[in-house]
């Protein structure tokens, strides 16, 4: 059976999770700011949208040798390669931990919605996206930003 790309396999992450949460622990209000920029970003600014929330995670620098990196950061760089090459929904998904639960679709506006559950539980969701890729993005981001306790307290 294959293993989900990052992942092992026994279903675990390989750290991404923890990688995420770890970025993500002191700035929520920063994380909810990137949802909303990305949820109205318009097609063709999917790609800076992408390299916004890559940055704000933390992933490795272009250039940088794999071997180099953290299995996290591997998995990021993988994720910029997809929206490098106009994968923008793949890219979107790569960010996603592999047992995260997540539905999306499409409005009969064209408007696009998105609902991520990370592993631990926390989920949130993004309505009227211009693009499915940024639906997802703001859902993560949002779900992110919900999980990370206040002001870097411990939970």
């Amino acid at each position: 059976m294959p293993v989900p790309f990052g992942g092992r396999e026994d279903g675990e992450d390989a750290g991404w999770s923890d990688f995420l949460r770890m970025k993500a622990v002191a700035q929520p209000m920063d994380l909810e700011l990137l949802a909303d920029t990305c949820e109205g970003l318009e097609i063709e600014r999917q790609r800076w949208g992408l390299a916004q929330v890559l940055h704000l995670l933390g992933g490795s620098a272009p250039g940088t040798a794999p071997a180099n990196c953290s299995a996290p950061q591997i998995k990021a760089m993988w994720a910029g390669l997809l929206a490098d090459s106009g994968a923008y929904e793949s890219a979107a998904m790569a960010l996603l931990p592999a047992r995260s639960v997540y539905t999306c679709g499409r409005l009969g506006d064209g408007g696009h919605i998105a609902q991520v559950v990370l592993p631990g539980g926390v989920g949130a969701h993004s309505r009227g996206a211009n693009t499915l890729s940024m639906a997802i993005v703001a859902a993560l981001l949002r779900a992110l930003g919900r999980e990370a306790p206040p002001n870097g307290a411990a939970h």
